[in-house]
C-alpha cells in the first residue's frame, strides 16, 4: 500500500491516502485471519507498523475494530458498512431457494460473487448441510484468474473494461497471471459463447467447478454464480454435461424473476 501511494495514486491530489490506508486495514481481515496484531496487519497490508498503530487506534475509537490486548478484530460496527448494500440486493432473495436446492441435488456448494479489483467476493453461498468438504462463505475473497466465477464475472465486462482488468491482474498478480492467464482467457470466451466455463481440480484440489454469468445491474455491477462439487461425487464428464447446464438454467431463472420484479 505504501508503495502504491508513492506511485501514480500518490501523485493524485484528490486521493485521501490516510482514508485509503484505513480501509486497507479493514480489508486485511479474513475468515482465516479474524484476529491480528499491528505487526500482522502491517505484514498483510504493506503499511508501516507505526501508521498501522495509529489507524487501529482510530478504528477502535470509531467502533469498526475491537481490541483484545495486543490483537484486533472487526467489530459489529463494520457490518453497518455493508448492511444497506446487502439489504437492497433483491437478486439474493430471489436466488437463495434455487441455490440451496441445486447444492442439495449435486452435493456441492453454490455461490454468487461480484468483482473486487483483481478478486471476486462471495456475497451469497448455499451448501449441503452434511458436506464435510470445506466450502467458501459469505465475504470470502479470492483471485479472479483461476476461478470459474472470475471467468463468468469478466465475461460481462465491455472490451475496454476487460482489457483494463487483464492489465490490473497481470500487474497485481504476476505469478497467477503466468500460471492461469491463458486458461482465464479461454474461460471468459467459453462463458461468452457457451454460457459457462469449467475448471477441473486445478484451483481448489479435489473439486471441479462450473461458473456462469448471472447479470449486470443498472449500476454496472456484475454478478456471477459458480458451483463447486467434490470430485468423488462426480462421474465422467458430469461437471460439464450436468452441473454446468443446471447452473446455467438456474441463472436464467433468476434473471427472469429479477427482471420481472425490479422497478
Amino acid at each position: 500500500m505504501d508503495d502504491e501511494v508513492g506511485g501514480e495514486i500518490g501523485r493524485d491530489t484528490g486521493f485521501a491516502t490516510t482514508l485509503a490506508k484505513g480501509l486497507e486495514v479493514l480489508r486485511a481481515f479474513r475468515p482465516n485471519r479474524i484476529s491480528m496484531s499491528n505487526m500482522e496487519i502491517a505484514a498483510q497490508t504493506g503499511i508501516n507498523r507505526a501508521t498501522v498503530a495509529r489507524l487501529t487506534y482510530t478504528l477502535v475509537k470509531l467502533g469498526y475494530l475491537k481490541q483484545d490486548r495486543s490483537k484486533f478484530r472487526l467489530s459489529w460496527g463494520a457490518l453497518m458498512l455493508v448492511n444497506p448494500l446487502l439489504a437492497d440486493a433483491k437478486i439474493l432473495q430471489i436466488a437463495r431457494p434455487s441455490m440451496q436446492k441445486l447444492a442439495q441435488d449435486l452435493g456441492g456448494t453454490v455461490s454468487i460473487g461480484v468483482i473486487d479489483r483483481a478478486n471476486f467476493v462471495y456475497i451469497e453461498t448455499s451448501r449441503v448441510n452434511e458436506n464435510v468438504w470445506t466450502s467458501q462463505d459469505l465475504g470470502t475473497i479470492g483471485p479472479l484468474l483461476p476461478a470459474t466465477i472470475g471467468h463468468a464475472l469478466c465475461a460481462q465486462l465491455t472490451e475496454a473494461e476487460y482489457a483494463a482488468k487483464l492489465e490490473e491482474m497481470r500487474v497485481s498478480s504476476p505469478e497467477l497471471w503466468a500460471k492461469y492467464g491463458d486458461a482465464f482467457a479461454e474461460g471468459v470466451e467459453s462463458c461468452r459463447t457457451r454460457g459457462f466455463s469449467v475448471v477441473r481440480g486445478t484451483w481448489i484440489p479435489g473439486t471441479h467447478s462450473a461458473g456462469v454469468p448471472l447479470l449486470r445491474d443498472k449500476n454496472g455491477e456484475c454478478f456471477a454464480m459458480n458451483c463447486r462439487v467434490p470430485i468423488f461425487r462426480l462421474s465422467g464428464n458430469q461437471i460439464e454435461e450436468e452441473v454446468a447446464p443446471r447452473l446455467k438454467y438456474l441463472a436464467e431463472s433468476v434473471r427472469n424473476q429479477f427482471s420481472f420484479i425490479k422497478p
